[in-house]
């Protein structure tokens, strides 16, 4: 990897917590595999942090971030402009900083599907399956098996008027799953995605 100069560009993520993050790691090695003149650091900030981190973003520079929780739907409100996943999930998972122009971008959910081609060799066309959760990666993750075919998505969080807000998004095969059902949903279900915070950091 090169040295760090005046004219490296920088890439970060942001996120709380983001000491586990293996982005740095990937995206330096790919930076120094190419051999190009970036680098990409992990900047943990705290709730509430998503709009002062994308005023830095501009003031210092910083050409792209990637976005992790709980940010997503908070940095999606602050960009200049959405693309149109973006917009329609309320959350970008990165973004790109275009001479000062922030454009949010959400690609977790074409990214789940691609992982769960290529390492689970699965196919949610007709499945029953479970989404835990409703931040901006469970409602990208819902939408993407929705969009894939599933036979039914069924949404469940903690606070149930969110769980309806994901619902609503995915058309007829989209369910919200309360307490007293969720035994059984769980019971059938042929894929459950944890997209909560559970288990992170």
């Amino acid at each position: 990897m090169r040295p760090p100069s005046g004219s490296t560009r920088l890439a970060a993520v942001i996120g709380d917590p983001v000491r586990h993050s293996l982005s740095p790691l990937l995206h330096n090695t790919a930076f120094a595999a190419l051999d190009l003149d970036w680098v990409y650091v992990a900047l943990e900030v705290a709730p509430g942090g998503a709009a002062a981190a994308l005023d830095a973003m501009r003031t210092l520079g910083i050409a792209g971030l990637s976005v992790t929780m709980p940010h997503k739907e908070a940095v999606a409100a602050a960009c200049d402009e959405l693309t149109e996943e973006a917009a329609a999930l309320r959350a970008a998972n990165c973004v790109v900083n275009d001479g000062g122009r922030l454009i949010g971008h959400n690609t977790d959910g074409d990214g789940f599907l691609a992982a769960l081609a290529a390492e689970l060799d699965l196919d949610p066309a007709g499945r029953r399956c479970v989404v835990l959760g409703a931040g901006g990666a469970a409602r990208s993750i819902a939408l993407a098996l929705a969009r894939a075919g599933a036979g039914e998505v069924a949404v469940v969080n903690r606070t149930a008027s969110r769980a309806h807000e994901v619902a609503a998004l995915l058309g007829p095969v989209g369910r919200v799953v309360g307490p007293d059902d969720l035994a059984s949903v769980m019971a059938g279900a042929e894929l459950i995605v944890n997209a909560t915070s559970l288990g992170m950091g």
